[in-house]
């Protein structure tokens, strides 16, 4: 806001008009015109207001003082100083809006229940296996619901290095949600005749399946699409510091 509006609020939210600003301004020494207060307010001058001046108008208005000279001081600098001032100003406001966007406004339990939905982390996971029957729960991790979009959920602790290429590593948590089918793009949870579930891609045609791992040092594994069971699809990664 530069000077011309930050005078312009300043004689808004006042309530008053010029002529009674005007008016008031006689019992600090100054006589001056309802005309020659608008064409400030409306940047219609060459220069702000003089020092004293803009002391005056604060003081008539109850706006703030420093902050008024400081606009009117800017306002008078080169067109150089002016552009930098603004770019900072810009920076600082970017930041205000950012640490406010932060703040949860309400309570933490009233966020949660409104945005957040609590998943189970799972030890392991075999196919066939109900999820929501598995005993052997270590945590739970809360997830945005706009992740999972009122599917059934899961997560399950990365083990080994087949997924790296992916950012994947071991200990890493991956969010799953729940499904029997998946592209060749997606990053699949499966299991292979009932043993505990992995993470890989898969492409499958005809009888057969290829697993496929992101590590460059590992080959894709070809298994009978018999013996695989997809269980769901990888949708968020998270990783503990």
């Amino acid at each position: 806001m530069n000077y011309y509006e930050l005078l312009r609020s300043y004689i808004k939210n006042s309530g008053l008009s010029l002529s009674v600003i005007s008016e008031r301004l006689e019992q600090y020494g100054y006589k001056v015109s309802k005309g020659y207060i608008s064409q400030l307010q409306n940047g219609k001058t060459e220069n702000p207001a003089t020092e004293e001046l803009n002391r005056a108008l604060a003081a008539v208005t109850g706006g703030d003082v420093e902050e008024l000279l400081t606009a009117a001081l800017i306002e008078k600098a080169p067109k150089e100083i002016k552009e930098k001032i603004s770019r900072l100003s810009y920076l600082k406001e970017l930041k205000r809006d950012l640490n406010k966007a932060l703040i949860i406004e309400d309570t933490p339990a009233q966020y949660i229940a409104d945005n957040l939905v609590k998943v189970p982390l799972l030890g392991s996971i075999a196919a066939g296996q109900p999820i929501d029957r598995i005993e052997l729960i270590e945590d739970v991790e809360y997830i945005n619901k706009s992740v999972v979009r009122g599917q059934e959920a899961f997560c399950l602790r990365v083990k080994g290095d087949s997924m790296i290429g992916d950012n994947i590593s071991e200990g890493d948590i991956v969010v799953c949600v729940k499904q029997k089918e998946v592209s060749s793009t997606d990053i699949a949870v499966v299991a292979i005749e009932g043993e505990t579930a992995t993470v890989k891609r898969i492409k499958c045609e005809g009888n057969i399946c290829i697993l496929m791992p992101s590590n460059p040092r590992l080959q894709p594994t070809i298994v009978d699409s018999s013996k695989v069971e997809i269980i769901g699809k990888v949708v968020e990664l998270r990783r503990r510091f």
